[in-house]
């Protein structure tokens, strides 16, 4: 017959005896209790004691000895079964190393690549620097330039006002010359008119004497005319010569200009490519050398994941049969415990306490 859904429930494990709650439905009872309840210094649950105890009890019926070699044998088998994991912590110890030398070379060279990107910024200063030098020669020279431009005018207006003092000199000498001329022709109808009118002398004397002191003032204008001009030619002569000189000062300062330009150009060419140069090269190698790093800490992490796997998975299995060694030896030393006066090896005996 079947169990009476009324008849109340207890726990089959002999020494515990507790009423289990009523079964509800059609499926399997429990035969033990569920609420976590643990005995002995081993923690085991009524299932687990109920069968250490039946183990004692299997054990005494066929009056199995325990000697040391099965003790040896079991002891044997936790170490073989705590090996791997030492060899998992070794293993775990020897990728740590591996993973901080990776590391500090990685920094290390990051710490190199940032010290060269420091210096190619102090090389550009350095070539910004001597492009504002040569920027500031550039520009004394345009000063110089822009002087000596004005100069040149200064010496062109100089010269044109030399020529026009020159050509109004010679305007004045060719009235005198014109005066003078009509002046001889007044003297030249007077000596006829003497040849032919001596008697006429005296009456023309004070003419002639006043014409003569017109001649001479007309000739002493002339002269004075003469002088001037000369002096405006010279001063013309001297507003070119200052002409020629500003002309050629500002012919130099254009060649020293374009020269200054020139070289300006050329070195601010020169400073850039190399510094372009300089950055794509730094820049390749920090590339090259963090793709570098960037695979080979890629190859160390897919390394450390597939060894961790692997190690995961050898500790699963070293701790299932660890889990199940330590259980027999659990069942084992239940069962020691209830055979009375058993001769156990020392380090039996301890663990037993």
């Amino acid at each position: 017959m079947t169990e009476d859904a009324g008849q109340p429930r207890i726990c089959e494990y002999r020494r515990c005896g507790a009423p289990l709650p009523p079964a509800v439905g059609r499926g399997s009872r429990a035969r033990f209790c569920q609420d976590g309840k643990t005995w002995g210094r081993r923690n085991l649950t009524c299932r687990d004691a109920e069968a250490v105890l039946s183990d004692a009890e299997s054990l005494r019926e066929s009056d199995t000895a325990l000697d040391d070699t099965a003790v040896t044998a079991l002891a044997g088998q936790v170490d073989r079964v705590l090996e791997p994991a030492r060899g998992l912590v070794e293993t775990l110890t020897t990728l740590r190393h591996q993973l901080e030398a990776t590391t500090a070379t990685a920094l290390a060279e990051r710490d190199a690549a940032l010290a060269e990107a420091d210096d190619h910024r102090r090389q550009r200063g350095l070539a910004e620097a001597e492009a504002a030098q040569a920027r500031t020669v550039a520009e004394e020279a345009s000063a110089t330039a822009t002087t000596a431009e004005k100069e040149a005018a200064a010496a062109v207006r100089e010269r044109d006002a030399a020529r026009g003092a020159q050509r109004e000199a010679l305007h004045e000498r060719q009235r005198a010359e014109g005066q003078l001329a009509a002046v001889r022709d007044e003297l030249a109808r007077v000596a006829e008119r003497a040849e032919a009118a001596a008697s006429l002398a005296g009456e023309r004397a004070s003419a002639i004497a006043t014409l003569t002191a017109d001649l001479a003032a007309t000739r002493a204008a002339l002269e004075e005319e003469r002088g001037r001009g000369q002096a405006a030619a010279a001063r013309a002569e001297t507003a070119e010569a200052r002409a020629e000189t500003a002309a050629g000062r500002l012919d130099a300062a254009r060649e020293e200009l374009t020269k200054a330009a020139t070289a300006h150009h050329a070195a601010q060419e020169a400073t850039l490519e190399r510094a372009r140069m300089d950055a794509e090269r730094l820049r390749a190698e920090f590339d090259q050398r963090l793709a570098e790093l960037q695979a080979t800490h890629e190859q160390t992490i897919r390394s450390m994941h597939e060894t961790t796997t692997n190690l995961g998975t050898e500790l699963r299995s070293q701790a299932g049969r660890a889990d199940n060694a330590e259980r027999a030896l659990t069942r084992a030393l239940a069962v020691l415990r209830e055979i009375p006066n058993a001769e156990l090896p020392e380090d039996v005996a301890a663990m037993l306490k």
